[in-house]
């Protein structure tokens, strides 16, 4: 066996004594048992094998068996089986095995190791491979020593086993066919067994083979001829094969058909073969390894690490390639070499000649690089180089092995080139000369061979920083050769590197620390040149360089002395002219320009504004009439369209250049393919998708709002944009069940579709399909029941309850609380100034509204008590309800003009997104597509209670009450399935609640109608209440839809634990324009019939009930804050409003 096996192996067997010392660990409890099957085929193993180990449950507990019990089945399994020479295990008589066993019961075996010491066994009938076959769980098999082995069975396969091992069976000389065709795990395999024929042939298939050691016994007419291709052996690097290497005949043919990826091949046999032959390094190009003992092998220039070409008969070898590092060419018939061949070879750490019995070298000064080996040989005489280091010891070899005696009296001179001055950099210096040997280490310094006996790569410790004499040993063995050298350290290292140019001319500072000897004298420069001041630190150990003028582009700052000299480059970029950005574009002929950027000198005599083609040819230019310090106006005199064009701004000194290109120029008009794409080199949009057109603007087919018919709620017409490139292989369901056949589908903007049955009332979703591409709108239909369009509130009966409506209204509101009376169906007819919507509890009150002037803030002071509900974003949702993206509000301004005609008073506000609050411009895609978005606000109030239009709908606004209408437009959507949130804030109380006749009566902040969607806010402080509608209609595209209200988050306020901050949104279709308008009021509780339980004041008053009338088809994000000047202590928090948020979401 060779040494690459014993490596092999020897890693294999470590890792499997590991995995083995880790398993025994996992003792089994004395209360798991093995199955009695199992026990069977344990004890099997110990009769055939005579190992010295008990015979019944407790054989787990011994070295030759490893159990584990934690399968889950409550039982123990052996996973190991050892019989070893880790076990000291010698044969002896301890039964007679089964000779019934057919098949070993081992369901949980991973290793079974089978390795006497002996070539004994109690029944050699009975065959192990015969009854292990049918095992599938084993990862490593090894059978040693086992003269039972007289065969192998036909598909002998294990489809986990990595290494198989199958060694010195003294009765296995043949193997079938298919043996271990098709294992799919196996890693190594290793056969050493007198197999007089062997053949593996294309249909052999061991896909995770990585190295295979075939030793076997070829007769006088037997061979092994094996077919290693990729096929076959696609993960093989490693090949070991041999037949017989005496001179018995013995052939081990390798017929390799990817010798592209061997790194490692050894095959021996007077009679073996390789293909292809010769081995080169153009057929083997990875081969590191390679131990060719072929009868009349012929070497060629192999770029090996390791050759081995012994006992070959070889007379001459005539090349070696400079890659090779150790070459053995022992036991052949050479008597000299080519000492051209030799001394060329520098890099050959290693050179066995040894056993050439007529080789006389003769060994000169050449052979010093190489450790020798000479035993054997007629070599007479070895130069200084191998006896001055002949008693090295703590090498893994000696430098020379020889059986010459050590010539009496020998004196070791060594010579070190320029030792009267040796300057290190940085602690390193080359040694040269000769008899240096091949390195030393002593705590001050480490020599390393570079070259043996002529070059020394030498690392001092802390060099003296002045000329010191230093001894320097040259091996490491007691009376080594010693040498005197002068040493002192000259290295220079430069640290980092601070640039600090002038903002308002081209000079610049730039500093640097240095590490440096005093000793000697040392120069500074920039670019060759000489620092305009350079002055010295000593303490920070920093230079401070003044550079008159820098210009854009590669510096180096460099430093030297008389023996060494070193550099760092560093990159300026001039502080100015800089170029943002150029538009409009694309530019006619005498169009003006505007070119962004920076020039801190502001002289329309100083700069020029220059144009050039790709070829660098100038074209005419741009006239300058305008220069401030971040803008430059120009007239061109040249187009800027579809051809590349540099802009060059420049002060004759200092440029600043931009390029135009199609792709910028499309970047420009399209901003970006409305971030829904990207510009290509031609300058043309790329869609994410098929669904967009007009440069990825119009994502399509999308729905915005659909309604039923009046008349025949079975017609359905959907509104939208369905594409400019008409309407085909169109489809459409009603929640993804109903079939709605298409009626009409000539309009870009329309299709009506005929449902098969009426649909049922509520909230329906439509799925629609159209040119291959799909879309979907939640909750875009809603048929509402008839008469189901107010909002009174009617009272309900108990269960088992014989009271009548009017009866129950009477009970549950205190007889309309005294403000109004209770009809026959149970609802309140309220008295004049009273509010319907909460059964007559709280009356409206006159109040003075006073507009906001920098934000559409809806905000009531009632004797020091405030609310406010503020609009905080807007969001786009893709279909999943995950943002997409976001427009905070309180990052821009409003634009705000107010009006009045002494009844109503009208505030406008227009958010302006083309100018962010932030201080500096974004190039982020979303910030420039919000510049196109449009945000109209309008807040209107009156003295006076109104009737307004809205879609569908006439909602009735109390006097004294807040309408708020936003309008959303021009938003740039990701998708066709995206949709707009508008999100509002406010704050609300945890607990609310109030006392009428005794009795404590809570107040929901937030309730929803039948379906589901946000209807009522309400928030009371002391004794006013604030109430907020929602409606569940938007407008979308000047259509009604449906707009669900949703409370987003509720979280507990910082300041105040009565107090939670509520996250409002309106959830809107995809639409261009959307409008939502609610409206507020404060109310005040009126108690004067309120029988009481106390003397508490019979004037307290009722929190203000806001209603917010939201227009579906608007996306706008709105928050209502409320910020309390009065506080009132409450029991309970906010874990009700919690529950309820998470029941709702």
């Amino acid at each position: 066996m060779n040494n690459l096996f014993l490596t092999t192996r020897g890693v294999v067997y470590l890792l499997l004594c590991i995995i083995l010392s880790f398993h025994s660990c996992k003792i089994v409890s004395s209360q798991s048992l093995l199955p009695q099957q199992e026990l069977d085929s344990a004890i099997f193993l110990i009769r055939q094998y005579g190992a010295s180990a008990p015979q019944n449950q407790s054989l787990c507990q011994t070295s030759f068996f490893a159990c584990n019990d934690e399968y889950g089945d409550g039982l123990s399994h052996i996973t190991h089986v050892m019989f070893n020479i880790i076990n000291l295990y010698n044969y002896n008589y301890v039964g007679d095995p089964d000779p019934n066993m057919k098949s070993l019961y081992l369901p949980r075996l991973i290793s079974l190791r089978i390795e006497p010491n002996t070539f004994v066994v109690t029944n050699y009938s009975l065959n192990i491979l015969d009854l292990i076959q049918d095992l599938n769980t084993p990862t490593t098999i090894t059978i040693s020593n086992d003269p039972s082995v007289v065969s192998v069975p036909p598909n002998f396969s294990f489809p986990l086993v990595v290494d198989f091992a199958l060694s010195r069976c003294p009765n296995l000389t043949t193997l079938p066919p298919t043996f271990l065709n098709n294992s799919q795990s196996l890693f190594l395999l290793f056969i050493n067994t007198p197999i007089q024929s062997m053949t593996i042939d294309h249909t052999y298939y061991l896909p995770k083979l990585a190295s295979f050691v075939f030793e076997l016994n070829g007769t006088d007419d037997g061979s092994h001829f094996i077919n290693i291709t990729s096929n076959s052996f696609p993960k093989l690097t490693t090949a070991h094969c041999t037949g017989k290497i005496d001179s018995a005949p013995g052939q081990c043919n390798l017929n390799i058909g990817y010798p592209y990826l061997l790194s490692s091949l050894s095959v021996a046999g007077p009679l073996s073969t390789v293909t292809p032959f010769p081995i080169t390094s153009s057929q083997y190009p990875v081969l590191e390894t390679i131990s060719p003992k072929i009868k009349n092998t012929s070497p060629h220039p192999f770029s090996n690490h390791s050759l081995n070409l012994g006992y070959n008969n070889l007379v001459s070898i005539p090349s070696i390639s400079l890659s090779l590092k150790q070459l053995i060419l022992d036991g052949n018939q050479f008597t000299t070499f080519d000492a051209n061949m030799i001394s060329g070879h520098p890099g050959l750490d290693s050179l066995n000649v040894a056993n050439n019995l007529d080789f006389t070298g003769p060994i000169t000064d050449i052979y010093c690089a190489h450790v020798l080996n000479v035993a054997g040989t007629s070599v007479s005489s070895l130069p200084d180089c191998y006896w001055c280091y002949k008693n090295v010891t703590n090498f893994p070899f000696n430098y020379i092995t020889t059986s010459l005696p050590y010539p009496p009296g020998k004196v070791c001179n060594v010579l070190i080139n320029n030792s009267s001055n040796i300057v290190t950099n940085n602690g390193q210096y080359v040694l040269t000369g000769q008899n240096i040997g091949w390195g030393s280490s002593k705590s001050n310094y480490t020599l390393t061979k570079g070259v043996p006996n002529k070059i020394l790569n030498a690392n001092f410790i802390n060099p003296p920083l002045v000329p010191t004499n230093v001894t320097l040993d040259m091996s490491t063995y007691s009376g080594a050769p010693i040498t005197q050298i002068t040493l002192v350290e000259g290295g220079i290292t430069i640290g980092q590197l601070n640039l600090l140019p002038s903002n308002t001319s081209y000079a610049a500072m730039l500093t640097f620390n240095a590490t440096f000897n005093t000793y000697f004298e040392h120069t500074v420069m920039v670019d060759n040149q000489e620092c305009a001041a350079l002055s010295y630190d000593s303490i920070e150990k920093r230079f401070e360089c003044k550079i008159a003028t820098l210009t854009s582009g590669n510096h180096n700052v460099s430093m030297s002395n008389d023996y060494y000299f070193t550099a760092k480059f560093f990159q300026f970029d001039a502080p100015y002219p800089k170029i943002y950005s150029i538009s409009p574009l694309p530019a006619q002929v005498g169009e003006t320009i505007e070119i962004k950027g920076y020039w801190p000198i502001v002289s329309s005599l100083l700069w020029n504004v220059f144009l050039y083609q790709q070829d660098h040819a100038s074209v005419p230019s741009c006239s300058l009439f305008s220069v401030a310090t971040n803008i430059i106006y120009c007239q061109l005199m040249t187009a800027l369209g579809n051809e590349t064009i540099e802009v060059v701004v420049t002060d004759t000194i200092y440029s600043g250049s931009f390029m135009i290109t199609p792709e910028y120029i499309c970047q420009q008009s399209t901003s970006n393919c409305h971030g829904n794409g990207l510009c290509n080199t031609t300058g043309q949009c790329v869609c994410n998708s098929n669904a967009f057109y007009n440069d990825c603007s119009k994502p399509y087919p999308i729905i915005s709002s659909g309604s039923y018919n009046v008349n025949n709620t079975k017609l359905v017409s959907l509104y939208g944009d369905f594409g400019p490139f008409g309407q085909s292989n169109l489809s459409i369901k009603i929640n993804n069940t109903l079939d709605c056949a298409v009626v009409n589908a000539t309009s870009q903007w329309l299709i009506t579709c005929l449902l098969e049955q009426t649909p049922n009332y509520g909230l329906s979703s439509v799925q629609l399909q159209l040119d291959s591409l799909n879309t979907s709108a939640k909750n875009i239909l809603n048929l509402r029941r008839p008469g189901n369009g107010g909002s009174t509130t009617t009272t309900t009966t108990s269960g088992g309850s014989t009271d009548t409506p009017q009866q129950q209204c009477e009970k549950q509101t205190s007889n309309c609380y005294g403000h109004g009376v209770c009809d026959v169906n149970g609802i309140c007819q309220c008295d004049q100034d009273y509010n319907p919507d909460d059964e007559c509890f709280t009356k409206f009150i006159n109040t003075t509204i006073t507009q906001n002037t920098t934000s559409p803030t809806v905000s009531f002071d009632i004797d020091g008590i405030d609310f406010q509900f503020e609009v905080a974003s807007i969001q786009e949702l893709d279909f999943d309800s995950n943002i997409v993206k976001e427009l905070f509000i309180s990052n821009y301004t409003w634009i705000v003009n107010a009006s009045t005609n002494n009844i109503t008073t009208i505030v406008d506000y227009q958010l302006n997104t083309t100018l962010s609050s932030s201080s500096s411009p974004s190039s982020d895609i979303n910030s420039i597509l919000f510049q196109s978005v449009s945000v109209l606000s309008t807040i209107s109030f009156s003295t006076q209670s109104r009737d307004i239009q809205f879609g569908d709908q006439q909602l009735h606004i109390n006097p004294n009450s807040i309408k708020l209408a936003v309008n959303v437009t021009n938003w740039q959507y990701s998708s066709n399935l995206a949709t707009l949130r508008v999100v509002f804030r406010t704050v609300i109380i945890n607990n609310q609640t109030i006392q009428y006749d005794c009795n404590e009566k809570e107040i929901d902040a937030i309730s929803y109608d039948s379906l589901s969607s946000l209807q009522y806010l309400r928030v009371i402080k002391d004794d006013i209440q604030f109430n907020g509608r929602f409606i569940d209609v938007a407008l979308s595209d000047g259509r009604p839809t449906y707009s669900q209200t949703q409370l987003i988050s509720l979280t507990q306020s910082s300041s105040s634990n009565e107090q939670s901050i509520a996250l409002i949104g309106i959830n809107l279709p995809q639409c261009q324009s959307c409008i939502l308008d609610p409206d507020f009021s404060p109310l005040l509780i009126d108690k004067s019939n309120d029988g009481g339980c106390d003397s508490k004041s019979n004037t307290w008053r009722i929190i203000v009930g806001v209603v917010v009338g939201v227009v579906g088809a608007v996306a706008i994000t709105a928050a209502a804050i409320i910020t309390m000047k009065k506080t009132q202590a409450r029991i309970r928090m906010n874990n009700q409003m919690k529950m309820k948020l998470q029941a709702m979401n």
